[in-house]
């Protein structure tokens, strides 16, 4: 339900969804100010070959271009917001959605997000660098959001396309899944949950 107002606010009242991401974004900060500091050491803790973290500001034209480098077909099953910088940047700016780099030593390799709601829910996503996928990284991805999302309290959710095998595979590698609904155009709604 949720997913479906926050789609049609975003598409069909722009004004109304830029308030709305406003107060949650303020809202979410200051109820999870404590949680949310953890949030650094839990990034290095599962660092090891590739370093996680945060995305700041300044990340934002080296994301832009890792997202222009990406094939187009790359972008089949993952469209979450705008990839140009300024995009990014407000996106970075936004309290309430969590941006991750996963980096090769000073490169970009892949990016993953947790969009959280002040209603304790969020929606997750991930990309890998096509140079770089069958490395471990997508797990690893899921591995930190999964920490992440237990340390702030929140749940996760997310849309898979059925036909997205690799990351269906990699999802189910660190997660317990639960298809909460099929959505109209085929895809899965599914709730992640920690591994028992």
């Amino acid at each position: 339900m949720l997913y479906k107002v926050a789609h049609i606010l975003r598409d069909r009242f722009g004004f109304l969804w830029s308030m709305v991401e406003w107060g949650n974004a303020i809202v979410f900060a200051l109820t999870h100010r404590t949680a949310l500091k953890k949030i650094p050491a839990i990034l290095q803790e599962c660092s090891g070959a590739y370093i996680l973290r945060l995305a700041e500001l300044t990340d934002a034209a080296a994301l832009a271009t890792f997202f222009a480098e990406q094939p187009e077909e790359a972008f089949t099953f993952f469209k979450p917001h705008s990839f140009d910088e300024n995009s990014l940047k407000k996106i970075i700016r936004n309290k309430a959605f969590l941006t991750f780099l996963v980096l090769d030593k000073e490169k970009i390799v892949g990016y993953f997000f947790l969009r959280c709601f002040v209603n304790g829910k969020s929606f997750r996503g991930k990309i890998v660098d096509y140079r770089y996928r069958g490395k471990g990284i997508a797990k690893l991805q899921g591995l930190a959001m999964t920490k992440v999302a237990v340390a702030l309290g929140i749940r996760m959710f997310g849309t898979i396309s059925p036909d997205n095998y690799a990351s269906l595979a990699s999802s189910k590698a660190v997660n317990e899944t639960r298809i909460v609904a099929t959505l109209d155009n085929g895809y899965y709604y599914i709730e992640y949950l920690p591994k028992e």
